[in-house]
């Protein structure tokens, strides 16, 4: 993935050594800062001219890359426990996250706390300092939503904002023991109360049937920006995305749907249903890079509901 910092799923510890360097009659300290990364994918910077693969069970081996050599050496890729996402470096928030589905994972979210926090991950990377500078303004405290919360349970301390979403969602990893991971920033975005709490709630309740029924799948989803073709990047002055897109594969092939920021707690999400080379225009993305992409599958759509 050329150009990616990518960051893996645990972090033991860092060494600092201190080396003095004489040059003449002027001294100057040199600090190493070398960081051990003992399980799962290790902190990698790749150049392009040396670009490397790297399996991920997340995303069914290659990961998303970006069309763009410059958006490519911006952003980070973070490795987890039950999800991969790629950061933006301009925005600080994931353009996509992809995460694999068993019916072993699903289970009852509605006790799990739910309190934003920073991924351990970014401390690593040069993102660190924009997450920090936002904390404030992604705090729980605004805008709580104590009612009508499907996330909710029966504590104040279990809502959260109207306004934010996550992308790998909790009930589909409610019964495994790396729930408390998809709070991370780095799963989290802007999104309308209206949007999430309807038609993008709808779809991953008909995902997660589909699951629970025996079937494994894989997700991929993320915001779009729609913004002009000049730049692939939103503006720092306006982070709320325009559309939203999920793409779920399973043996049968791979389904799509968008869903523009304005639509509707009730509305049809069969008729949001896109064409995956369709949304890699749109996002500036290679959703499946190494000619792995499957066609898009009736029996898959059939299954979820629309047909």
């Amino acid at each position: 993935m050329p150009g990616h910092s990518c960051l893996g799923a645990r972090t033991e510890g860092s060494n600092m050594l201190g080396q003095t360097v004489n040059r003449g009659k002027s001294l100057s300290r040199v600090n190493l800062a070398i960081a051990g990364l003992l399980l799962s994918l290790a902190v990698v910077s790749l150049p392009a001219a040396r670009a490397q693969s790297i399996a991920v069970t997340h995303c069914q081996g290659q990961c998303p890359a970006y069309e763009s050599p410059v958006t490519a050496n911006q952003s980070n890729i973070v490795i987890h426990h039950l999800y991969a996402a790629g950061i933006n470096g301009e925005t600080s928030f994931p353009d996509w996250v992809a995460y694999r589905l068993s019916k072993e994972a699903i289970g009852v979210a509605s006790l799990l706390p739910r309190t934003w926090q920073p991924d351990r991950l970014l401390r690593f990377s040069p993102l660190e300092d924009i997450l920090q500078s936002g904390e404030d303004e992604l705090r729980l405290s605004d805008n709580i939503a104590r009612n009508n919360n499907p996330y909710a349970g029966s504590g104040t301390e279990l809502v959260e904002p109207e306004d934010r979403a996550r992308l790998a969602p909790m009930t589909s990893f409610a019964n495994t023991p790396y729930w408390s991971d998809l709070n991370n920033f780095s799963n989290m975005i802007p999104m309308p109360a209206d949007l999430r709490l309807g038609p993008w709630l709808q779809l991953e309740q008909r995902i997660n049937r589909l699951v629970a029924g025996g079937d494994e799948a894989f997700v991929i989803a993320g915001p779009l920006y729609l913004i002009n073709s000049l730049s692939l990047s939103p503006s720092k002055a306006n982070l709320n995305p325009s559309a939203y897109y999920k793409i779920i594969s399973d043996e049968s092939g791979t389904v799509a749907f968008m869903f523009p920021e304005n639509m509707g707690r009730y509305d049809d999400i069969c008729a949001r249903a896109i064409d995956v080379a369709e949304l890699e225009k749109l996002s500036g993305l290679e959703f499946f890079p190494g000619g792995k992409r499957r066609s898009q599958s009736s029996s898959l759509l059939s299954r979820l509901n629309c047909s």
